[in-house]
């Protein structure tokens, strides 16, 4: 199962830079002209959801910083090299519905991440992210009054317990 889930990480990484490296035409420097698939921003909505839930997309095309050259959606002219490999994972809480996975990624020896991903099993059997988060995620903060695990909006998160929990001071 491990594998699965890592696959699924693995894929909704890999859906922001499918995005990008399908933009062929360049107009100067301003970007790249997206194909017809990408034409608008339902479908590029509708690509992302099928990895990651719709919240999660909407951050995504903000991370894309489209705009509009002669009428076609675009990205900015840059250079990319892709989604980072995955080294490593472990399971840090596993429920039925529910797996919240550290993920270590690495682009050489110098360069080591990771990231802490919620994903969530969708009625058709299917998982799908539905949080990414930083390095400090599952961890308690001194001065910190709630542990609320974090996610994406109420519709997104139903089925996945959310807990919150008064945490005592001695």
């Amino acid at each position: 199962m491990k594998k699965k889930w890592v696959g699924v990480v693995r894929q909704a990484e890999q859906a922001f830079w499918t995005i990008v490296f399908s933009a062929q035409r360049r107009v100067g420097e301003r970007g790249r002209i997206l194909p017809k698939r990408f034409q608008s921003i339902t479908k590029i909505r509708r690509f992302l959801t099928r990895f990651m839930t719709p919240c999660l997309a909407n951050r995504v095309i903000g991370n894309l910083d489209l705009r509009r050259i002669k009428g076609q959606l675009a990205v900015p002219v840059g250079d990319g090299i892709g989604a980072a490999p995955i080294v490593k994972s472990q399971i840090l809480k596993k429920s039925d519905r529910c797996v919240t996975l550290a993920v270590w990624f690495q682009f050489d020896p110098s360069d080591r991440f990771f990231l802490v991903y919620q994903l969530k099993k969708q009625p058709d059997g299917r998982w799908i992210v539905v949080g990414r988060h930083p390095l400090d995620y599952p961890f308690n903060r001194p001065g910190q009054f709630f542990r609320i695990v974090p996610g994406c909006c109420k519709p997104c998160v139903r089925g996945c317990k959310r807990v919150r929990r008064r945490v005592r001071r001695r």
